[in-house]
């Protein structure tokens, strides 16, 4: 939610910056929009091989036939560390979400998901990611059965702390 609100901002702010005001004229003269400068040795993520780990992935996920499983999901959303939880899922729908021995908080989202909603997740952050100037996307996927282990998204762009978060899926057990 703060990434959105912070790409939000920086959005508005620089399409007041794309125009100047109208002249004496009543016309207005278009700005030049200053390029958006990633950070040092910046590479952008190769979305076709991306979407294409998403694939198959999702292609293994579907041949393993798995309606019941549970695994234990911890994210941060920068600046923000939700707690990590264990979710079981049964007959292709999440059954529960409890939190992990000393966890407090309420947990995000992305953390009452099952595996296809995790695809889902991926996919989202893939489509919004490609559109961004300075995008980072990491996903990877169980050898064996594609269920998602990992997705990191960010933005790489100088001067910007903020902007990031990630997600991890561990102890994944088939039921």
């Amino acid at each position: 939610m703060i990434r959105s609100v912070l790409l939000a901002a920086l959005t508005l702010s620089l399409s007041a910056c794309m125009t100047r005001p109208a002249t004496s004229s009543g016309s207005a003269e278009p700005q030049v929009q200053p390029a958006v400068a990633c950070v040092e040795g910046y590479t952008r993520p190769d979305f076709a091989r991306l979407q294409a780990d998403l694939s198959a992935a999702r292609a293994r996920w579907q041949a393993a036939a798995l309606p019941n499983y549970a695994y234990d999901f911890a994210q941060y959303s920068l600046p923000v560390r939700f707690p990590a939880v264990r979710v079981t899922v049964s007959g292709g729908a999440v059954q529960g979400v409890a939190l992990k021995a000393g966890e407090e908080g309420e947990p995000s989202a992305q953390a009452r998901a099952t595996v296809e909603g995790l695809f889902q997740n991926i996919a989202d952050a893939l489509a919004y990611q490609q559109g961004q100037p300075c995008p980072a996307v990491e996903a990877e996927y169980d050898a064996q059965d594609g269920h998602p282990t990992r997705l990191y998204s960010g933005i790489k762009e100088a001067n910007i702390a903020d902007g990031e978060g990630e997600w991890n899926v561990t102890g994944f057990e088939r039921r």
